[in-house]
């Protein structure tokens, strides 16, 4: 039986703030790929995020596009899924799987601020964050503004040994590619060529690698927040207050920008770390044996 040609044909399945961006923008600079807008979460449906997804005709559409192309779907939450793996297998076959990993410690301290940022997580002093998952594990003590719970469990987070496990029982070794987020950061070109090549595609010979991410404060971030979770009466509200579109987009843009500033980023306590790097220490065994890479420098 022929395969749907708006199949995708790779999946970039994880994990979150481990580069998966930045692989995301270097492939996208090859004539030969089609990516999807990111993280459109089709599948997982474990995963019980908030207006996911359904509608497999609707997922298939954002490939419509793509022609003959390499098509890829990036979504860094797959890799948390226990079902995605299954759902992928059953509703589009058998793909190459790209998973980005980082330095777990690193990996959920920037996952804090990335929740901060996305108004997951209201809860600013990241130990306080890591105190709550006994109770956020239990549906308790979840932001109202949280997409899914998942993406508070931030020591779970961190633990990809089991999930890696999944995917290659579900795809085969051969069918999965794994990137060191310092590797990529280090050398994009090379790392992003491995990858091209997993994919069956010619490699690039140059690469617009000018990806920096930059911390950002806010003045306040109830503010920024409220930005990202406005209701829906509120925007009406803005609306009948303000009729002109442009005039209410202008002002509502200064608004977000004058609130978020570029700033250094905050270090961790150094406690804090090293009891998180104890705490994963197992877990990266595990994982440099799945991987078939030495992570001495993770411990």
């Amino acid at each position: 039986m022929e395969r749907n040609k708006l199949y995708p044909d790779f999946i970039i399945a994880g994990a979150p703030k481990c580069g998966t961006t930045s692989l995301y923008h270097y492939l996208q600079q090859h004539t030969g790929i089609f990516l999807a807008p990111k993280e459109i979460h089709y599948f997982g449906k474990d995963l019980k995020i908030k207006n996911q997804l359904s509608d497999f005709s609707a997922y298939l559409n954002y490939f419509k596009e793509a022609g003959d192309k390499i098509k890829g779907d990036a979504s860094v939450w797959y890799l948390y899924s226990q079902s995605a793996p299954q759902e992928i297998l059953e509703q589009i076959g058998k793909v190459k799987t790209i998973i980005c990993l980082r330095q777990p410690t690193e990996m959920i301290y920037s996952l804090h601020k990335e929740n901060l940022y996305n108004a997951d997580e209201t809860e600013t002093d990241f130990e306080e964050a890591l105190a709550l998952e006994f109770y956020r594990k239990a549906g308790q003590k979840i932001p109202t503004s949280t997409r899914f719970n998942q993406c508070l469990l931030y020591r779970n987070n961190g633990l990809y040994s089991d999930r890696i496990k999944n995917y290659l029982n579900a795809f085969g070794a051969e069918n999965i590619h794994f990137i060191l987020a310092e590797d990529l950061k280090n050398n994009p070109l090379e790392e992003t060529n491995k990858a091209l090549r997993f994919l069956g595609a010619s490699p690039l010979s140059s690469l617009s690698a000018d990806m920096k991410n930059t911390s950002k404060a806010y003045a306040s971030l109830s503010v920024h927040q409220k930005f990202k979770t406005a209701k829906e009466w509120e925007k009406t509200l803005i609306r009948i207050l303000i009729p002109s579109k442009k005039i209410r987009e202008k002002l509502l843009h200064r608004i977000y920008n004058a609130n978020i500033q570029k700033g250094s980023k905050e270090e961790m306590n150094e406690d804090v770390k090293k009891e998180l790097n104890l705490f994963f220490s197992d877990d990266i065994k595990k994982i440099a044996k799945l991987i078939h890479r030495d992570l001495n420098h993770w411990l």
